[in-house]
């Protein structure tokens, strides 16, 4: 390889080294800051010469697993204080704006949804539609 193509490299690379470096110093900087339980993690992990990342995502799974069946008896439970009427007796304006808050953000995700994963909002074309003729010489009316 000719000089000239090296620096003509190394001029290219030098903006995205120099990046790479400030990430490298900022995460060295916040790493001396972390609390005394993860530096102690780490320093085991280190010493032991595993990934603390590693370990540290098997214990989130695990801990995930534990949790679903918490998570099953709580959503029951909030179902039955929903059927019992509790929640009405002590409804407020503020409790129902943050209703609305939900139904409108349930609404948009479903929009966004059938944007995204139809790519039309209009409903699917029916195989006996006089519109389906049209599909056989024409664009997809949907689309």
């Amino acid at each position: 390889m000719s000089s000239s193509k090296t620096v003509t490299r190394g001029r290219f690379l030098a903006p995205f080294c120099k990046v790479a470096c400030k990430i490298e110093k900022r995460s060295a900087r916040k790493l001396n800051a972390v609390d005394a339980c993860i530096a102690k993690t780490i320093a085991e992990h280190n010493a032991s010469g595993t990934d603390a990342a590693v370990s540290s995502t098997k214990r989130y799974i695990y801990e995930q697993k534990q949790l679903f069946h918490y998570r099953v008896v709580r959503f029951f439970d909030e179902c039955r204080y929903l059927a019992s009427g509790e929640y009405f007796r002590t409804y407020s304006f503020k409790d129902f704006v943050w209703d609305i808050r939900f139904f409108t953000k349930f609404l948009l995700l479903f929009i966004l949804g059938t944007l995204f994963g139809r790519q039309s909002i209009f409903p699917p074309i029916d195989p006996d539609s006089p519109l389906a003729l049209a599909l056989e010489t024409k664009v997809n009316p949907n689309y």
